[in-house]
């Protein structure tokens, strides 16, 4: 595998890494490194370093107390040996690596190998969503729209039909927020929604867009803006 495809895994790898851990993560050094050198190997004790995939050095988080180090912390991923383990299975060379982040990282935060074993056996990415650039994203037509009536659509509990004003047109869009909302208590509210999604049809209905709503264990809670603003403007 080329060493830049290897670096991309590491830094996809890093990014699954819960916030709350990823944001304590101080001066620290991501390496990528063919092979252990003569002194990492030594200072772990390794005759050969063939087993050695990765190595935090530096001062474990509970160790610091005031801590002033100029020099960052490092972690290095050994590739030809995490390769050489994978049989050079892409896959397997993923997953050995997400293992490796997770080791290390443990380290730098001062747990031991018990408590690192547990946060890789119940370890769960922020999303599991593929990642998207910018250009991407800028796809997204958002915007603030007007609701001009609500009803429930007829035999259902759920959904709700909404007339909305997006300032140039009205649309209508068909939203799951019934159990949470009384239709008659949306009327003059402002939401905001993707106004570029393909138009489908739910239950015999036309929808034209969707709005966007938090997902809570209580159901959705609509995004609504705190000011004053024009239906049709562009959220960014």
């Amino acid at each position: 595998m080329e060493k830049e495809k290897f670096e991309q895994l590491v830094s996809q790898s890093l990014k699954k890494i819960p916030y709350n851990f990823l944001n304590k993560m101080e001066n620290i050094a991501i390496v990528v490194q063919d092979e252990p050198t003569e002194f990492q190997k030594e200072k772990l004790g390794y005759i050969d370093g063939n087993c050695l995939l990765g190595l935090y050095e530096g001062v474990p988080q509970i160790k610091r107390g005031y801590y002033y180090q100029a020099v960052p912390d490092k972690i290095t991923f050994f590739k030809n040996n995490i390769e050489r383990v994978a049989n050079k299975k892409e896959e397997r060379i993923k997953e050995i690596i997400e293992e490796t982040v997770w080791h290390e990282i443990g380290h730098h935060f001062g747990l031991d190998e018990d408590e690192i074993k547990e946060h890789i056996k119940r370890k769960k990415p922020f999303s599991d969503k593929k990642m998207i650039n910018f250009k991407e994203f800028e796809q997204l037509d958002l915007r603030i729209a007007k609701i001009l009536k609500a009803e429930k659509l007829e035999g259902t509990d759920k959904l709700l039909v909404l007339e909305i004003d997006l300032g140039e047109e009205k649309r209508q869009i068909i939203a799951g927020i019934g159990h949470q909302y009384k239709p008659e208590l949306l009327i003059n509210k402002k939401i905001v929604v993707v106004a570029n999604l393909e138009p489908r049809e739910i239950k015999g209905k036309l929808s034209q867009g969707m709005l966007l709503a938090v997902d809570t264990s209580q159901g959705p809670v609509l995004l609504i803006p705190e000011g004053e603003v024009l239906p049709g403007s562009k959220v960014k």
